[in-house]
């Protein structure tokens, strides 16, 4: 991450200015969504610096504010990112935090309320939620899944986020050169498809779920049925019922193409959900009692059993790593 400017995508300069109403119209009129920004000093010193790196269907802003900022916004319509490069932000949702070299990452649909250090330099990244639906069922025949987490906090240490970094580095120093090959449509597109392919990484539960396409259409709307309702009560007579088969046809389709039965598939995939949280959570973010009801375990005890049955390590271990 060391390799950047002091703002990145320094070619494309949006704004400079001390003005926070005027930093706010270029932001709102550039994203999907509205924002607020309120400074947090005694004496507010704002030292604005704005940049912006447009691909057709994401946008990579460079940012500093100067001084201590409030940013609010209205509900998604994108994939946010912010990743801060100096200085730090504070998630004031979860309470998550996010030093230099880690990621905070807002699903769509839900609001960002943040607090930006003073002196904090930034990547923020928008990418829209209909082209990153279309790249997965185009390159990975997937279904976008219900993401059920609000705010994934992505640490340094995630071979994703060296990925990452790379291609913000490649972007910066290739779209700044005047003969750079891929400043052309089609270099735009192969850029893009490779952020798309990052941000799947990055957020476990686009790679958790089988390649729809390849399924039986009556097991298809099973397992779409499982992933959208990960923390609702479920029984083998609702997926026989939602299959539109008989419950030996559907036993059977869930041998042949995913080694399982309909029950062991919906407690793995439980399971692994559980784990993509407590990977990403902060010590003390996640209570396990709470995890463990909020995915259908009627008792914490046996959400710890099949835990440690499913990963040879208990929940409270995953979370201390």
């Amino acid at each position: 991450m060391h390799g950047f400017f002091q703002v990145p995508f320094a070619q494309q300069t949006l704004l400079r200015s001390g003005d926070y109403d005027e930093a706010v119209d270029q932001i709102n009129g550039n994203l999907g969504e509205q924002r607020t920004v309120a400074p947090l000093g005694r004496r507010p010193q704002a030292d604005i610096h704005i940049t912006l790196q447009a691909l057709p269907a994401i946008k990579l802003f460079g940012a500093q504010w100067g001084d201590r900022v409030n940013i609010r916004s209205t509900p998604l319509a994108s994939w946010h990112a912010i990743l801060p490069l100096s200085g730090g932000v504070c998630c004031r949702q979860g309470e998550q935090q996010a030093a230099a070299g880690e990621l905070l990452l807002f699903a769509p649909e839900h609001e960002v309320d943040v607090t930006w250090q003073a002196g904090t330099r930034a990547i923020v990244m928008a990418a829209d939620t209909a082209h990153l639906g279309r790249y997965l069922q185009e390159q990975h025949q997937l279904e976008a899944p219900r993401i059920t987490r609000r705010i994934l906090h992505i640490p340094r240490t995630d071979p994703a986020m060296r990925t990452l970094g790379l291609l913000l580095q490649m972007t910066d120093g290739e779209l700044g050169a005047a003969d750079s090959v891929l400043k052309s449509a089609s270099g735009e597109r192969h850029l893009q498809s490779l952020f798309c392919e990052t941000l799947i990484k990055l957020v476990p539960e686009f790679t958790s779920q089988p390649a729809r396409a390849l399924l039986p259409g009556l097991l298809k709307r099973v397992v779409d049925h499982i992933q959208a309702n990960l923390d609702q009560s479920l029984t083998v007579e609702d997926l026989v019922a939602i299959s539109g088969a008989s419950r030996r046809s559907l036993e059977q389709a869930f041998r042949q193409n995913l080694q399982t039965s309909p029950m062991r598939y919906l407690l793995q995939c439980r399971l692994e959900a559980a784990r993509s949280t407590l990977r990403a959570a902060r010590s003390g973010d996640v209570q396990l009692s709470e995890l463990a009801f909020r995915l259908g375990f009627s008792q914490p005890s046996h959400f710890t059993h099949a835990y440690k049955k499913a990963f040879a390590e208990l929940p409270s271990e995953t979370r201390a790593l």
